[in-house]
């Protein structure tokens, strides 16, 4: 802003009602060079006689001035004198627009100036030379907030393969000093404000997107029978080569026929269970994911039990309002089962190594918390249960993302050198579903003894007392922590090591009343109890090593892994955690229970809800009848 428009909005709130005098407000004093008044002047702020005598005082000019060159000026003053009066008959004005007044470089010099935003293929991925810093309150509640408005951005937005849609190009943001139409009119509503008296946690609603409230379901449980498998017609493949590898996987070959509706493209993931290819249904001339079953006997079977899960899925939401994955279509071909879904992004694990392991903003994990939790609501009232809840069966509908600044030390579970990152990928929307059902388990049918990835398994898995729905909530808390901190809560492959780190975490002891339990039920296949004594975890062994020992003393507790002092946001997703990470599952949290959490009413203002807003934004802007994903 300018020394003069500065002095002139100083003196108006200081003068308050009263009226104005001229004097006060006085045009710059014109200091021309008699020898050549044309091409050279000097401009000084005079904004009181007194400032204005002072300054004449220390600026003296090199040569006296002319009387007629003084009696011009005062001429010149008195036809540019405003009207002061007239200007402030409304009143005083109630916001100030400051206008950047820096010099314009010089001709020819080269300039660092780059778009608000550019659009990139997935394949190029240069380093942003300018970001853009956006308010992030609550992941490091002690870090003062970051003016969004002092830094320029580049934006990197990839375009996951095979959308058909591009988000289209904001319009561009007027530069600071360039006339702006809008500059006199008044604005409707403001960044983070919303008209008719809308609070911020609707403003954050609104951006990251509606999900249905899960209440119950109001009609009967269809459970699926055994689901009829059609035998798919062989394509052009020739019947003299190898169709599968000697695990029983099937090779899969780029543009090969998988039955006469399919046509591979490429594979997109490799398991124990078989392969995932993208391939093209030529009748539907859609682009799916197809599932290969592997050519073994006991996967075939573990397919059908899988099958029968998705049509239960299927059968009691066919909208498909709680974001499970939906079967498509089945068949079988060259003896591997193939189920066929949607073909959707990337995993949420798959994402978070592209991302460097950095985490998601807090408005993101209370979204993907809240669809997750819908999810298994819903499947547990269906009589089922998961058994297998990770980062890499929660798959994002888009990974289109966005660079924001970041430059803070990431939250951490441990206590060892914490990570430093600059940057991180902010998604632009968090909208998920929940897949791979082939663990999935009916409550009243065979349980095996052992379930659950290491890292999400619960304790009532390891110490061997069965399991039932807590086992999910259990996982989702894992997966929470692994979200805020970008890193697995507990990186162990030993049993006593994982409930020392649980103990650690939560500082807890395990209830006396479940190692009673424990001792009662223990037997050749279950050797739980001899991880206790005297009723009290045997940790460390004689036999245990330094390093584990060194691992599990460096856990944090939960308390300071999830800093809430002074932010209620925070305090409450702490809460919600402490309900889940209870050892006994009969006490623990149900997937109902924790929906009603006060934690879902927190309002959250951060990265992610101002990606959704970009998103919106482009949305809005895009071509009538173009189809831009949201």
């Amino acid at each position: 802003m300018s020394a003069l428009t500065a002095a002139r909005l100083t003196q108006a709130h200081e003068l308050g009602e009263r009226k104005f005098d001229p004097e006060d407000f006085r045009p710059p004093l014109l200091l021309p060079d008699p020898s050549n008044p044309s091409l050279h002047q000097q401009t000084l702020p005079a904004s009181t006689s007194e400032s204005s005598s002072s300054l004449r005082t220390t600026i003296q000019s090199p040569h006296p001035y002319h009387e007629s060159d003084r009696q011009l000026r005062s001429s010149q003053n008195k036809t540019r004198l405003p009207d002061w009066n007239e200007f402030y008959k409304n009143g005083l004005p109630q916001e100030i627009i400051v206008i950047e007044d820096t010099p314009e470089p010089c001709p020819g010099r080269p300039t660092n100036e780059t778009p608000s935003y550019h659009t990139i293929a997935p394949s190029i991925n240069p380093p942003a030379t300018k970001k853009r810093k956006f308010e992030e309150s609550l992941t490091q509640p002690e870090k003062p907030a970051e003016q969004p408005h002092a830094e320029k951005s580049e934006a990197k937005i990839t375009e996951p393969q095979l959308l058909d849609s591009r988000l289209p190009e904001p319009k561009p943001t007027p530069q600071l000093g360039s006339p702006d139409p809008r500059v006199n009119q008044k604005r409707k509503r403001t960044r983070y404000q919303l008209a008719n008296g809308e609070n911020h946690n609707n403003d954050a609603k609104s951006l990251l997107g509606t999900y249905a409230e899960y209440t119950g379901l109001t009609k009967d449980v269809k459970v699926a029978k055994d689901v009829a498998i059609r035998i798919g017609h062989t394509g052009s493949r020739a019947d003299n080569k190898k169709i599968d590898d000697d695990d029983g996987h099937y090779i899969v070959v780029p543009d090969a026929d998988l039955t006469s509706q399919y046509k591979i493209r490429k594979l997109l993931g490799q398991g124990t269970f078989g392969k995932v290819v993208q391939a093209l249904d030529t009748k539907a001339n859609q682009v799916v994911a197809v599932k290969i079953i592997r050519s073994v006997q006991k996967y075939r079977d573990a397919a059908k039990i899988e099958l029968r899960v998705l049509q239960t899925l299927r059968q009691n939401d066919a909208d498909n309002k709680y974001k499970c994955i939906h079967l498509r279509d089945c068949f079988d071909f060259r003896g591997h089962t193939c189920l066929v879904m949607n073909l959707l992004d990337s995993s949420i694990f798959d994402y978070l190594k592209a991302n460097g392991f950095v985490p998601f903003p807090n408005s993101h994990i209370q979204s993907f918390a809240k669809q997750l939790l819908t999810s298994i609501a819903f499947v547990h009232d269906l009589g089922l249960i998961h058994t297998d809840l990770k980062p890499e069966n929660i798959l994002l509908c888009d990974a289109t993302y966005q660079t924001f600044t970041y430059n803070r030390t990431i939250p951490s579970s441990r206590t060892t050198p914490s990570r430093q990152a600059e940057h991180r990928r902010v998604l632009l929307n968090p909208e998920i579903r929940l897949i791979d059902f082939g663990s999935a388990t009916f409550s009243h049918e065979y349980h095996s003894s052992v379930v659950s990835t290491r890292h999400y398994r619960a304790p009532e898995i390891i110490l061997g007392l069965g399991w039932s729905f807590g086992c999910d909530m259990w996982s989702i808390g894992c997966i929470l922590v692994e979200f805020f901190t970008g890193d697995a809560l507990f990186q162990t492959h030993d049993n006593l090591e994982h409930l020392a780190l649980m103990e650690a975490v939560f500082d807890l002891k395990i209830d006396t009343e479940l190692v009673r339990k424990v001792n009662r039920s223990s037997s050749r296949s279950n050797n739980a109890s001899s991880y206790f004594k005297r009723f009290k975890l045997a940790y460390p062994t004689p036999e245990t090593n330094r390093a584990s020992r060194r691992f599990v003393k460096t856990m944090k507790r939960l308390e300071d892994i999830i800093p809430s002092k002074n932010n209620s946001f925070l305090k409450n997703f702490l809460d919600l955690l402490q309900k889940i990470f209870v050892y006994d599952p009969a006490r623990r949290i149900t997937a109902k229970e924790a929906l009603r959490h006060p934690w879902f009413q927190e309002p959250v203002r951060d990265d992610g809800t101002e990606a959704a807003r970009i998103r919106l934004e482009r949305a809005q802007m895009a071509p009538q009848g173009s189809h831009t994903r949201l």
